[in-house]
């Protein structure tokens, strides 16, 4: 008699996948990831990946969710470091959102149909915290501390500067992101014209 095969850690194995899914989306796009896509890279059969998720969009869904309590997490810790040059810490905030996977993810859901249903569970759930939120809130310490003038509003840079870096990652052709260098330098440039003169 053949012994029975040991239970499935299902939670385990949807971690597992996810991490494997992170890898085929960086490598193929988020049109890429397919099950078998997903099986492949993970090393097991089709059918574990449908064992962890019954489809593709719940293991969008799942994927996507958790990118954006990830990137929310970075930027409510970025937003509360006091340190820094006023340019290069909002440099720091393009990198979180670009090297995020999340902004890639939310481009996709929201062209497919239902997909605006599911990015609108995810805010509502308060599975991201509003990154203009973040942003403001690191704008008025930094009006606090002296570093950003005083006459700036920040409640609308912050909300124009999430909005157009959100814009530059989620856009697709023809409005391509800027290379890093011409970002840090759009960036750099808006430090200029809010931060304090020393």
């Amino acid at each position: 008699m053949t012994p029975p095969r040991p239970a499935t850690d299902i939670d385990a194995l949807r971690a597992a996948l996810l991490g494997h899914a992170r890898t085929v989306i960086a490598r193929d796009g988020v049109d890429g990831l397919t099950m078998r896509a997903l099986a492949g890279e993970a090393g097991v059969a089709v059918g574990m990946s449908y064992k962890a998720f019954t489809s593709r969009d719940e293991l969008l869904r799942e994927l996507t969710w958790v990118s954006l309590r990830e990137l929310a997490a970075g930027i409510e810790d970025w937003a509360v470091r006091p340190d820094g040059q006023l340019a290069d810490r909002l440099m720091e905030f393009a990198d979180l959102q670009a090297a995020s996977d999340a902004p890639a993810l939310v481009r996709h859901l929201s062209q497919l149909p239902g997909g605006e249903k599911i990015l609108r569970e995810a805010v509502e759930a308060g599975i991201s915290r509003s990154w203009a939120t973040g942003m403001q809130g690191f704008l008025r310490d930094r009006q606090c501390d002296g570093t950003v003038r005083e006459d700036v509003d920040v409640e609308a840079f912050g909300f124009l500067l999430t909005a157009a870096l959100h814009y530059v990652l989620v856009t697709d052709e023809p409005f391509s992101a800027p290379d890093r260098a011409t970002l840090a330098r759009y960036v750099a440039a808006v430090a200029d014209q809010i931060g304090v003169t020393r």
